[in-house]
């Protein structure tokens, strides 16, 4: 009787190391089940994945967290991912992205200039840098009056 089913369709039973459970999330993440990788990625910081794992885990899990569009929990595991390696490139364009959603655009550009800064020719970063500007421009610093307006 398949009592046991439901269980495994989340946790694969023969992923019993961080690098399977890794490996099974992202998978899943790329099938789209972005419930189901993140609970792989959870289920591997549990096991005690060394500081470089959890960093990379922290990562995809802040990637699952913008994929289901929960900003809040994308922007504490892309930090984490970035206390554990401050050079972690994806880590910071993560945040930015969901800092970027949460409407603090300040702090999503001091990410990405980070990104750009580690990698000067990556167009993602660059693109993204530029957008981010041109919405806080647009937000009103400089005024929102059009043209000259000094008038004497």
């Amino acid at each position: 009787m398949g009592g046991w089913s439901p269980i495994c369709t989340c946790f694969p039973p023969q992923a019993s190391s961080v690098e399977q459970l890794r490996k099974d999330g992202n998978e899943l993440f790329k099938c789209g089940d972005y419930e189901g990788a993140l609970a792989a990625y959870t289920q591997a910081l549990d096991l005690g994945a060394t500081p470089q794992d959890q960093a990379v885990l922290h990562r995809n899990r802040a990637a699952c967290h913008l994929k289901l569009e929960d900003y809040s929990k994308a922007e504490t595991e892309a930090s984490k991912a970035i206390d554990k390696d401050g050079g972690d490139v994806k880590a910071l364009y993560r945040r930015s992205q969901a800092l970027e959603k949460l409407g603090r655009l300040d702090q999503a550009v001091l990410d990405l200039q980070r990104c750009v800064s580690l990698e000067p020719k990556n167009r993602v970063f660059q693109e993204a840098l530029r957008s981010i500007g041109g919405q806080i421009q647009g937000k009103g610093r400089g005024g929102g009056g059009g043209g000259g307006g000094a008038g004497h």
